[in-house]
């Protein structure tokens, strides 16, 4: 009788065909969904046309992402896989609505075209810029709608020369991205004991200090534009080697001899998606100023004052020299809420009296996922 049990309970165990065809059957169900879903965006398209708004709507993407992550599911959908299938959906309906171009720091496989990927997904007209300005530049030009450039690292601090590009050009901050950031030894050998030389970008460099000073204390460092120019100068010599991405590892058919050479597990990079319109409201916005003041003593104190009477969290403080005169700086600050929060409003309003100027760089959603 058991053994009659145990056959009839392996009978009715789902086989391999059988679970397929549900998957095959979901599989319709949701290809039916996703055609209706991207014949409404056209629709919605149409109407922001008409309304001269543009295809891309951050702080409503993120609201969408933001209500799919907060509803009941089971765990095997994690809340980054999510973010990354709806960013394709998305980046599907915004291309049915209007051809989007995304200018980044390139070539191809540096951490900005991986971030540019990740946020906007596949369906974007990608333009890879040498440099940072390059990318600034082509925003306010209208060469492309947007950008995506570094703009802090965990380990490293603040990338200058996005906010130097800031002060020179009439650009809004429109998103936030969080990339995880894992460093790679890769040559075309895979062997390390042919490196003569590794090419890298300061930053990665900088991060992965401890690792170099361990493993080729004596090796030449050769400086490079982005990580993906490294990556590329190291396929052509057979005795050097790079500091790159596993994506540009690919790119450039090179071996990974070491995976995550950075000095901590915990390096995150923010990059800022840039273009010319300022943000709805969000759930949770963040918004970003800078700002220059006389040099008069107490004038920092009083310029922070206001957002403190008003209940105003700053969430950064950063200061640059203007480099148009000895010890003159200028200020960039990030706190939470939107400009037309009142709070902020009011302080804003204070500050202006008080600074030789203010400049607002954005209210944006704040990120909430690493990705």
């Amino acid at each position: 009788m058991q053994q009659g049990k145990g056959w009839l309970t392996l009978a009715k165990e789902p086989t391999l065909k059988g679970l397929r065809k549900k998957i095959d059957s979901i599989d319709r169900d949701l290809l039916k969904l996703l055609v209706k879903r991207m014949e409404i965006s056209k629709e919605i398209g149409k109407a922001k046309k008409t309304r001269g708004v543009s295809a891309y709507q951050p702080e409503r993407e993120e609201e969408i992402i933001a209500k799919m992550t907060a509803s009941d599911r089971k765990s095997a959908l994690s809340d980054i896989a999510l973010r990354r299938i709806y960013a394709e959906i998305m980046s599907a309906s915004r291309a049915l609505q209007e051809q989007i171009s995304v200018g980044f720091l390139g070539p191809e496989g540096t951490f900005s075209h991986i971030a540019t990927m990740r946020h906007f997904g596949h369906s974007i007209n990608l333009i890879p810029k040498k440099d940072i300005p390059e990318v600034f530049i082509g925003v306010e030009k209208g060469v492309f709608d947007f950008g995506v450039v570094p703009a802090e690292n965990s380990m490293e601090g603040i990338v200058n020369a996005t906010l130097d590009m800031f002060r020179h050009t009439d650009v809004k901050i429109n998103a936030e991205i969080l990339l995880k950031v894992v460093h790679n030894l890769i040559s075309l050998t895979g062997r390390r004991e042919d490196i003569r030389m590794i090419y890298s970008h300061p930053q990665p460099a900088a991060q992965c200090r401890a690792y170099l000073n361990t493993h080729f204390p004596d090796i030449e460092l050769v400086e490079t534009q982005s990580s993906a120019v490294a990556a590329e100068k190291a396929a052509s010599n057979r005795e050097s080697a790079a500091i790159a991405s596993e994506y540009a590892a690919k790119q450039y058919d090179l071996e990974i001899i070491d995976k995550h050479i950075e000095d901590s597990a915990n390096n995150i990079t923010k990059f800022f998606v840039i273009g010319h319109h300022l943000n709805r409201k969000s759930s949770h916005s963040k918004t970003s100023i800078l700002f220059s003041l006389m040099d008069r003593p107490g004038a920092l104190y009083n310029a922070l004052r206001p957002f403190s009477k008003n209940g105003v969290n700053l969430t950064k403080i950063e200061s640059r020299p203007t480099r148009e005169k000895a010890w003159d700086y200028v200020f960039f600050i990030d706190m939470d809420g939107h400009i037309e929060d009142d709070p902020i409003k009011e302080s804003l309003e204070e500050l202006n009296s008080k600074a030789r100027f203010v400049k607002v760089l954005g209210s944006y959603p704040a990120c909430k996922e690493i990705l």
